[in-house]
């Protein structure tokens, strides 16, 4: 059984038994009263009957039947002392004994209320000796059958029985009620499938690479995950957070302002001490009004470890697709000579591609010790070619091996974009060339990429983010080649004269280059 049923069907059961159990209580205590007023009734009928009646007078059985109907009796039964009736409902019990002993203590003189079965049917009855010259000469027993008690109880009762069927129809239609509201709270589910969603909730939360925190419409925080324990950890912030306020605890949250204008605010940069993250927030509502805010957030330092994988996969691809391109038309190439029984010639050709491939390599291979860099090196000097370029690596080069994962990123990205823009300054440029240079030690790294293009204008804005003179969304090559020279306590410069203009960057290196 469901619980909504169940929640349901006890509070009206309770509610039933409740009532019930004040109406039978209120209906004895009634039937009580009545038996009372009716005893009491009888009583003195019997006392009064008994001090005047004349047993010897003349139709007695009559005139006693006649005041028993005028009273609204049941019975008045009269005997002599020697328990003979001389007045009765039924005139064939008229001079007949009285059956039992109910009526001798009367006759002992004796006042007193019997309720017992008479000869007609159960009654309540009261007897009363009856004196002439001081001696007992007989008895009065008037009697009130007991279904007639019955019938007065319920008559007295009958609001109270209507109020309880009104009551006991209200609460059912107030139990449907509290049923459909149960279910609108608990959303349709279970009790054991709140818990499952609980847990499952919590599994989540848990498992998310991201902080989590919740607010509710007054800005007291009431969700805060694990990770983003962790990340104000590292902020050196309290993160026994849940039940405080969130502008008191987390400075520059902007949860309060996303609560007030109801609007989410995307990839938004906070600082917490000396940690920056990336936050999303969200507002949420319940029924139309708003409930509160969530905020998920990432260290920045991972998002950009990230986004640089991202960039750097990409550009591998294009590499990738610019060899394929490369390979592709040099097998046309081989496949028209071989049509053409030029074999020879696709001999000769063939070693030509293979000399200029080793030579390549060997050329690189003997400056870049570091494999990573070198492959990128052998893929982009490949890919520049095919644009007609004249790409070289300066004699002075050297590049030990680097140990730092992120550093190689970061060296292949400043690479990539540097000879990226020198190719873009070529377009318009006869015999076109670009010189890289590359060297390290212990302590710094120096990239040099020079291109033989017309002269540089605004030189000192090309470092501006989305900065360009070259179209709409681009801009963002060099401006990243300048965050990376900064985040390694480096700098970036350009120096530009006609035909001759160079891109250098200098970055701080870490021992070890971890």
């Amino acid at each position: 059984m469901r619980l909504f049923t169940k929640i349901t069907l006890s509070f009206f059961l309770i509610s039933f038994i409740i009532i019930c159990s004040i109406s039978i209580v209120n209906f004895i205590h009634t039937r009580n009263l009545v038996e009372k007023e009716i005893s009491n009734k009888i009583s003195a009928i019997s006392k009064t009957l008994a001090q005047n009646i004349n047993l010897t007078k003349k139709n007695l059985n009559e005139n006693i039947n006649k005041l028993c109907k005028d009273l609204d009796l049941a019975f008045i039964v009269i005997i002599d002392k020697d328990k003979k009736r001389l007045s009765h409902p039924n005139k064939e019990l008229i001079g007949k004994l009285v059956e039992g002993e109910d009526s001798d203590e009367a006759l002992n003189g004796k006042h007193y209320i019997s309720i017992a079965k008479g000869s007609l049917k159960r009654s309540i009855r009261s007897f009363s000796p009856i004196y002439k010259d001081e001696k007992i000469v007989g008895a009065v027993i008037v009697g009130v059958f007991s279904d007639y008690l019955d019938i007065l109880t319920f008559n007295e009762n009958k609001i109270n029985l209507y109020l309880s069927i009104f009551f006991i129809l209200l609460i059912l239609l107030l139990s449907v009620l509290l049923n459909k509201n149960i279910k609108n709270i608990l959303l349709g589910y279970e009790p054991k499938q709140f818990r499952l969603l609980l847990q499952r909730q919590n599994a989540i939360l848990k498992s998310l690479n991201e902080g989590i925190i919740a607010i509710d419409n007054k800005n007291t925080i009431t969700l805060i995950n694990d990770e983003a324990k962790k990340i104000f950890k590292l902020a050196l912030l309290e993160d026994d957070l849940i039940g405080k306020n969130v502008d008191e605890k987390i400075p520059h949250s902007n949860m309060s302002e996303v609560l007030k204008t109801k609007k989410a605010q995307i990839n938004k940069k906070q600082k917490l001490n000396d940690i920056t993250i990336l936050t999303n927030r969200i507002p949420y509502f319940i029924d139309g009004k708003i409930a509160g805010v969530v905020a998920s957030f990432k260290n920045l330092k991972d998002v950009e470890k990230i986004a640089n994988k991202l960039v750097n996969t990409k550009k591998y691809l294009d590499i990738l697709s610019a060899n394929h391109h490369e390979f592709k038309n040099k097998l046309h190439i081989i496949n028209a000579l071989l049509e053409n029984n030029n074999i020879k010639q696709c001999k000769k050709y063939l070693e030509e591609i293979s000399y200029k491939q080793s030579t390549n390599t060997k050329s690189l291979e003997c400056f870049i010790k570091d494999k990573i860099i070198l492959t990128f090196l052998e893929s982009k000097f490949n890919f520049i070619k095919e644009f007609k370029v004249d790409i070289i690596l300066d004699k002075n080069s050297f590049l030990n091996p680097i140990n730092n994962v992120l550093l190689q990123n970061d060296i292949i990205s400043i690479l990539s974009n540097t000879i990226d823009n020198a190719l873009d300054a070529l377009q318009h440029t006869n015999n076109k060339k670009i010189k890289v240079f590359i060297k390290n030690n212990k302590k710094y790294l120096c990239i040099k990429v020079s291109d033989n293009a017309n002269k540089l204008k605004d030189c000192e804005k090309i470092f501006t983010k989305g900065y360009s003179s070259k179209g709409e969304n681009r801009g963002y090559g060099l401006f990243i080649c300048s965050e990376i020279a900064n985040k390694n306590n480096g700098f970036i410069s350009v120096k530009s004269h006609n035909k001759d203009t160079v891109f250098s960057i200098f970055i701080t290196l870490k021992e070890e280059n971890d």
